[in-house]
């Protein structure tokens, strides 16, 4: 085993964050998907923490959207998050990895000294490292070797990470972390964003300053001094 990997999932530039279709219909929501990723895919490369990253979807115009030099695309061949991240855990199986690290595309304000802690945190050797959401998912999550803990996105993924981990007795270690924590789904998400990078040094928070007020959005008080 030589080199640590990492990748990406992405369900589709126009299918992802269909939560948000309801303020951010067509391009709109395109355009932040991308920025989002870019967002991850440049703390990733910043880090050096990996030697493969690797960007996988059912959507191929998702390639268009990184630097082949830097990042390879992979194409789905199941349906959904979990078939993606047994297809990754397979292929850096067969490329010897010593690590897969498990990124989701909506966490804008990452960091590349976050990745680096997550590669090195626990002792070598069998081991998962993840980093929860703060609505009970698994926004990042090492494993070494690959898949030695089994995917199980979707509700509450990072309690039933741990137990898995738990179960077959492999070393679980946490890092609680507001970067790693905070993600993308909702427009209340996006307003917060607002609030954390309120001069749009991310990409991401570029394109939410763009938008303009959401429905429902706190407005600052008007005061008159007539």
């Amino acid at each position: 085993m030589t080199e640590n990997w990492a990748v990406i999932p992405v369900k589709g530039l126009i299918e992802s964050k269909t939560r948000l279709s309801t303020h951010l219909q067509g391009d709109k929501r395109r355009i932040l998907v991308e920025a989002l990723l870019d967002d991850v895919l440049s703390s990733i490369i910043r880090s050096r923490a990996y030697g493969t990253i690797k960007v996988i979807s059912p959507d191929e115009n998702v390639a268009s959207r990184i630097r082949p030099a830097e990042v390879s695309f992979l194409k789905q061949t199941g349906i959904g998050l979990n078939r993606a991240v047994e297809q990754a855990n397979r292929l850096a199986t067969l490329g010897h990895a010593r690590s897969l690290t498990t990124v989701l595309a909506d966490i804008p304000l990452v960091e590349p000294g976050d990745f680096k802690e997550i590669v090195g945190l626990g002792s070598p050797g069998r081991r998962v490292a993840m980093a929860p959401s703060m609505k009970g998912g698994t926004n990042v999550m090492l494993t070494s070797p690959p898949g030695v803990v089994s995917p199980g996105y979707g509700r509450w993924s990072y309690s039933k990470h741990l137990r898995r981990a738990q179960v077959s007795g492999i070393n679980a270690y946490s890092l609680s972390n507001p970067r790693l924590s905070f993600d993308i789904d909702t427009t209340a998400d996006l307003v917060e964003l607002r609030h954390r990078d309120p001069q749009g040094k991310t990409v991401s928070g570029k394109v939410v300053s763009e938008l303009g007020q959401f429905p429902n959005e706190a407005r600052e008080p008007i005061y008159s001094f007539s």
